[in-house]
């Protein structure tokens, strides 16, 4: 399955390695081009146990590319999961 991810911060960048070492094909997405750069460079802008194993293998392999260009990761893809951040007002 190709899936786009949006949001690639701490549990848009973990979602989108597991789902690329479990065979599908990922188109991540972030509007920080630092971020980015980061994943496509095969290394992790977050810090997490592991995750830059993950992140080295399957983006090497090409299961795993990143982009700022959300058109493309939409018109790409099969699925789309959006993991961005979501504050809480007082209210709730």
């Amino acid at each position: 399955m190709k899936i786009a991810v949006f949001g690639l911060g701490y549990v848009g960048c973990i979602s989108a390695a597991c789902f690329a070492r479990a065979g599908h094909k990922v188109t991540g997405v972030d509007v920080s081009e630092d971020k980015v750069n980061i994943i496509n460079d095969a290394k992790s802008p977050i810090i997490e146990p592991g995750l830059e194993d993950i992140l080295s293998s399957v983006v090497k392999s090409g299961q795993l590319h990143a982009t700022t260009n959300f058109k493309e990761a939409v018109a790409n893809s099969d699925i789309s999961l959006v993991c961005v951040g979501t504050p809480s007002a007082k209210n709730g």
